[in-house]
């Protein structure tokens, strides 16, 4: 184990009194014309433990900007930093477990945690959607398959009494973790009539290359068109337009 040695110090303002001068390990300074202070730099030790987590939580950090860009299309809230957040914090729990499993030689749960499920518009719930379950299969010859069972529409969607179809659009994003990477396979959009009939989605075929270790996710925003007074226009209210990752795995 090995640690490096870093200078920090804290520092703030003086508010009733223009010190200059050092008392203990507190250093009162002018500085262009404003009176502060600070402590004095002490030594913090990094081990090699802490210096990992750096790296992982730079990886997570990494792939979630990447990732924000390639949800913006579909993202009805792409201007909420707090959830981009939100997902960095996920994905660095993400790596940190998927290490402590490969060290414990555990294979891939089919539900991985902290990422699946995770939702871009905290004001709707994708997963709420019990039709939204899709299967996902790698096949030989390179294409991600995307399976969706059979649904009734207007029993399942959620969706209100004047929609006219209601609109499934879907990408699949890869993730190098180590290279700290993230990849569009593919995207489509899948139009669902709002009808009392079962209805059974066609397979989706999206190439792409895939190898063991990428993390693999299906993002799904619905979207509801509705008929308004002879115009068909897609519903506006955030909180009936879910978006988050419905599907999550290693092929």
């Amino acid at each position: 184990m090995y640690f490096i040695k870093l200078k920090i110090y804290i520092m703030g303002r003086q508010r009733d009194s223009k010190l200059v001068g050092t008392f203990g390990n507190v250093i009162f300074y002018n500085r262009l014309g404003e009176y502060c202070m600070r402590t004095k730099p002490t030594a913090v030790k990094r081990t090699k433990s802490t210096m990992h987590s750096g790296l992982n939580f730079g990886k997570a950090s990494s792939i979630c900007r990447q990732i924000r860009n390639l949800v913006s299309n579909i993202n009805p809230v792409k201007s909420d930093q707090r959830l981009m957040y939100k997902l960095t914090g996920s994905l660095n729990k993400f790596i940190s477990w998927k290490e402590k499993i490969e060290r414990m030689s555990h294979s891939m749960p089919k539900t991985l945690p902290f990422i699946y499920g995770f939702q871009f518009n905290s004001e709707a719930d994708l997963s709420s959607i019990r039709a939204i379950q899709p299967i996902i299969k790698s096949s030989n010859n390179g294409v991600v398959e995307i399976n969706f069972a059979p649904f009734i529409p207007s029993q399942s969607l959620h969706a209100p009494s004047v929609t006219n179809y209601i609109l499934f659009k879907m990408i699949l994003v890869r993730s190098d973790l180590e290279k700290a990477e993230a990849n569009l396979l593919g995207k489509s959009d899948l139009e669902i009539p709002f009808t009392n009939d079962s209805f059974q989605p066609a397979v989706i075929n999206i190439p792409g290359d895939i190898n063991p270790d990428d993390l693999v996710m299906l993002i799904i925003s619905v979207q509801y068109m509705i008929n308004r007074n002879g115009d068909i226009q897609m519903l506006s209210d955030k909180k009936r337009l879910p978006c988050g990752i419905a599907w999550a795995g290693m092929l």
